[in-house]
């Protein structure tokens, strides 16, 4: 059960409607979906876990705001996380509305599905990077939870820069934010200016940046595209979790500010002495965490530590199985 009450449904103006869902963890409690007149209908803007208290919060939602469901025709999913995708084969199935992802999850929805394979990356990464034995367990012990059903690939996939049509001369503009997950975009209102930053930008956290052996400097892609939005000049911004931000570029400045500190900490601990990334974890997250927090902070300590390796602040080498970091 979440721990605080969803919010209620609420109608922004210019044809734009906050149905929050809850979510069956603790954090976030949920997740904010948007429902945008578009064409004579409605696209909705992700869809939460696939459960029966997320799928009645839309039925209720739509109730109240008087929308009626048959008249969603796309389902635009910001990237490929559980809280905004698990619902996607439900809705589709039940709507037969067109399911709109970036292009790349065409290729990672099947990493998505293969949980099998997430627990052997995990294992591989742990295991090089210095998780003891003693709790390298409560590390990779992941069960594919019910509200992540297997999905299929998007019916049609978009680009940076590509614009979503919503008639009477809108338009969505796509803004691919990569680094939170590689398939991230944003969606930007023609009208209004108003930015859909799904989990890129937040009002009060930053969102997990995890590393991925497959996938390259994240953490640079994220601090890339914190940049790319700045250079737009967003300003009010609708965010997947958490309240409304009316200054997005200044909150921007304020996750690029964060990690630049977590980066000059992380370095900091390296030139203390050679290191692992387990053990920078530990100094830099506070203590006692759960086990999926651990691995969170684990997995987004890696990515910092591989941003300064790969721009060339520390560097890395490898002793009897361990990636070990050095000034």
């Amino acid at each position: 059960m979440t721990p605080l009450t969803t919010p209620a449904p609420l109608s922004l103006g210019n044809g734009i409607h906050l149905v929050p869902v809850p979510l069956p963890f603790k954090s976030p409690p949920w997740v904010n979906t948007y429902a945008v007149e578009a064409n004579g209908g409605l696209l909705l803007l992700d869809c939460g876990t696939d459960w029966d208290r997320g799928r009645e919060a839309i039925r209720e939602g739509f109730s109240t705001l008087g929308l009626e469901e048959s008249a969603v025709h796309t389902l635009v999913v910001s990237h490929l996380h559980p809280d905004h995708v698990g619902m996607a084969a439900r809705l589709i199935e039940e709507w037969g509305c067109r399911f709109v992802m970036h292009e790349r999850a065409t290729k990672l929805v099947d990493r998505y599905n293969d949980t099998p394979g997430y627990i052997e990356r995990l294992t591989r990464i742990a295991t090089g990077h210095g998780v003891p034995d003693f709790t390298m367990a409560e590390i990779t012990d992941v069960v594919r939870p019910d509200y992540m059903p297997p999905i299929s690939p998007p019916d049609k996939t978009v680009e940076d820069g590509d614009i979503i049509d919503i008639g009477g001369g809108r338009s969505l503009e796509v803004v691919h934010t990569p680094g939170h997950e590689p398939t991230h975009i944003c969606l930007r209102d023609s009208r209004t200016g108003i930015l859909f930053s799904g989990d890129h930008v937040l009002p009060r956290i930053s969102p997990v940046i995890m590393y991925d052996e497959d996938l390259g400097d994240v953490l640079g892609d994220y601090l890339g595209s914190l940049q790319k939005l700045l250079d737009l000049g967003i300003g009010v911004t609708y965010p997947a979790h958490g309240t409304l931000i009316d200054q997005g570029g200044e909150r921007t400045r304020q996750l690029l500010l964060h990690h630049d500190r977590r980066l000059l900490d992380m370095a900091e601990l390296v030139r203390t002495g050679d290191t692992n990334a387990w053990k920078v974890m530990l100094k830099s997250f506070r203590p006692n965490l759960e086990p999926l927090q651990a691995r969170l902070a684990f997995l987004e300590t890696i990515s910092h530590l591989e941003h300064l390796r790969l721009t060339g602040r520390i560097q890395v080498e490898e002793r009897n199985g361990l990636m070990i970091y050095l000034s």
